[in-house]
């Protein structure tokens, strides 16, 4: 069974009317990346907010030309037909979100890994039929995974791959960098209160007037119709989930996530979700990605490493989805 994504993180609203001074809130939600995009900000006149928004919105579907894979036209899809046999030129956002991948890549170890395309293509394969892929499979789909297949040449902007049948999946990236660009676009436009929401993926800008911080809501698995139980307090900064219950396959009796493990080829298993706090959406979204991946002894260590940031797991045990967490992340909570 497989469940279309939903946003996972909810925006919980303490007044939508309210007002301070000459400023308004407006809430404006456009269906972009697959998902639904939803800007929440305060501004002096609905002229001003329908433009920022536009301007914003107009940052998101950019990235989304460049790097979606379900594009012919995007220049991913142009690097992927392309960088196994020659260098490849590169937009500014490519290059940085390539530069981007590899940091995260090496901060992690591997588990985050944006050549996974050719796993997802074999887990693909595996869902439509109903096997999981045999050891002589999943040997030939890692043979061109792995980071270091990718060559950024930074002075001449271009990518070359290593290996010719080496592909980029940005799936774990793109949004939260789209994110990034349209909040900065908010900002650069005046704004002082804003927030983005790309299903799940957000980032902050300032805190909304009659509260002085964002309340994000993390759902848990377990209570979908009942209150939400943990609500996160940001006033600048990102959050990010990542998670199986939402979006997973079963196979053979076995219940596998969206999430592939780059070094062993096989789904993330018995993790719900993965929520990230970080300074920004770019971070948060290939952090969750890679936590997921780490499971939570070695993504919690990954946090205690990095400044600012904070992960909560939610786990599947035996008696029913289990919460850890790292140690700084209860003050967002209170």
């Amino acid at each position: 069974m497989r469940r279309c994504f939903t946003v996972i993180l909810i925006i919980l609203a303490a007044c939508a009317g309210c007002t301070k001074g000459k400023l308004e809130r407006y809430d404006i939600t456009r269906e972009m990346m697959g998902t639904f995009v939803t800007i929440t900000l305060w501004a002096s006149s609905e002229e001003e907010a329908n433009n920022a928004c536009t301007a914003a919105f107009a940052k998101i579907d950019r990235v989304d030309s460049l790097m979606s894979t379900y594009r012919a036209d995007s220049e991913i899809s142009k690097v992927n037909r392309v960088a196994g046999a020659e260098p490849v030129p590169l937009s500014d956002e490519m290059l940085e979100v390539l530069e981007l991948s590899a940091k995260y890549s090496e901060l992690s170890g591997g588990a985050f890994d944006v050549t996974v395309a050719p796993l997802m293509k074999l887990w693909k394969t595996a869902e439509r039929n109903g096997a999981i892929p045999d050891a002589a499979a999943l040997e030939a789909a890692l043979e061109p995974v792995g980071y270091r297949n990718i060559t950024l040449d930074s002075q001449a902007r271009t990518v070359r791959f290593a290996k010719p049948l080496t592909k980029l999946d940005l799936g774990g990236i793109a949004k939260g960098y789209a994110v990034d660009l349209a909040l900065a676009e908010l900002a650069g436009r005046g704004i002082t209160a804003g927030l983005v929401n790309a299903g799940g993926d957000i980032a902050t800008l300032g805190g909304p007037p009659e509260t002085g911080a964002w309340r994000i809501g993390i759902q848990k698995p377990d209570r979908r119709n009942e209150r939400l139980p943990d609500v996160v307090h940001l006033t600048t900064g990102a959050v990010a989930t990542s998670g199986d219950y939402e979006r997973f396959v079963e196979i053979g009796g076995r219940r596998f996530s969206h999430i592939k493990d780059p070094r062993t080829g096989m789904p993330v298993e018995k993790i719900y979700s993965v929520t990230v706090i970080a300074p920004n959406a770019t971070a948060a979204d290939a952090l969750a990605t890679a936590c997921s991946v780490l499971g939570p002894a070695h993504g919690i260590k990954l946090a205690a490493r990095l400044d600012d940031v904070e992960v909560m797991y939610i786990i599947a045990s035996d008696a029913g989805p289990a919460v850890t967490k790292s140690e700084g992340f209860d003050q967002y909570l209170k």
